[in-house]
């Protein structure tokens, strides 16, 4: 008979699977069932790696609310635990939320606590190099949206050296995106030519999937409409869309729908961002249908195995 620790585990794994096959909402249900009996089994460090993942989870979905309840209720328990070396995990959720929402500034004071944390307690947890790289590469992209350019490629020089140092690449595209915009934006547009190639390829071959690099995505296309490459840019969010209809992945169609808004937004092709407009409505009310089906089927379910444990008097 599997123990409570083996159940627990089994949960945890199967919703991060789920997160990275993108079926976010049961990934939530097991990750759930996860940290109640990491709870009951007071395991701290298996628990706040679960809040960690419920808060990935949620900020997938868009709920920023969820996401800062779940944040803030693990660095309280990290606090009252007095767990060291886990805040950044948090701190990183938080700041990811602020670049998606383009607050810049809230987004450098986050990334810069998540480092912070790394930097005073980082081998006080299980952390890995990851965390660190991350940790930069946030601060450089959040640097290019406010314009301190020397201060973005000092980030980025950070990050690219952990990745050298630790022969880590499930963030090439990130960087290459990075240092793509970087160099468009201090004059040197030929950097963004010379490596073309080398970014589509990312994107076709990258084995992590597409929905971790939307932001990667989108910045690409900022660059290119930047430099008036607005095909270029116009293929960026074909090649997101692309994968979204083979992956039958709603939440993904609204991205690239997103993305398609943006280059034409910015190339002034009036009747083609009014099409893209539309669409995105249209996504936006598949979302919501395909989200109100699970939770009806969850509402059924619960009320099916909650009358089956009625005592046949009480029904």
């Amino acid at each position: 008979m599997a123990s409570s620790e083996q159940i627990a585990r089994e949960y945890y794994d199967k919703g991060m699977e789920l997160i990275h096959s993108t079926n976010v909402e049961l990934a939530i249900d097991n990750l759930n069932m996860a940290l109640s009996i990491y709870e009951e089994l007071d395991d701290a460090i298996s628990y706040i790696w679960t809040m960690r993942g419920l808060a990935i989870a949620y900020g997938i979905l868009g709920y920023d609310s969820k996401v800062l309840q779940k944040c803030l209720i693990a660095l309280n328990y990290a606090d009252k635990k007095g767990i060291q070396g886990a805040k950044h995990l948090f701190y990183t959720t938080i700041c990811d939320r602020y670049m998606i929402l383009g607050d810049y500034d809230s987004a450098i004071n986050y990334g810069k606590m998540a480092l912070q944390d790394l930097e005073d307690h980082g081998t006080d947890f299980p952390n890995e190099p990851h965390s660190y790289m991350v940790a930069c590469m946030n601060l450089a992209y959040s640097y290019l949206h406010i314009r301190r350019y020397p201060d973005a490629e000092n980030y980025l020089k950070r990050a690219k050296e952990i990745a050298m140092k630790n022969d880590m690449h499930h963030h090439d595209l990130s960087i290459s995106v990075l240092s793509a915009n970087l160099h468009f934006h201090i004059g040197d547009e030929q950097y963004v030519y010379d490596h073309i190639d080398e970014l589509v390829t990312f994107i076709k071959n990258s084995r992590i999937t597409i929905q971790d690099y939307i932001q990667d995505l989108r910045l690409l296309i900022e660059t290119f409409c930047g430099m008036k490459e607005f095909a270029k840019a116009e293929a960026v969010a074909t090649s997101l869309e692309s994968s979204a209809t083979i992956s039958n992945d709603v939440h993904m169609k609204l991205a690239a729908a997103q993305l398609y808004m943006m280059v034409y937004k910015l190339s002034g092709e009036t009747e083609k961002y009014h099409n893209s407009c539309v669409k995105f409505a249209e996504g936006t009310i598949a979302v919501k249908e395909a989200e109100a089906a699970e939770h009806l089927l969850e509402m059924d379910t619960a009320i099916a195995l909650s009358i089956a444990d009625t005592p046949l008097d009480l029904l």
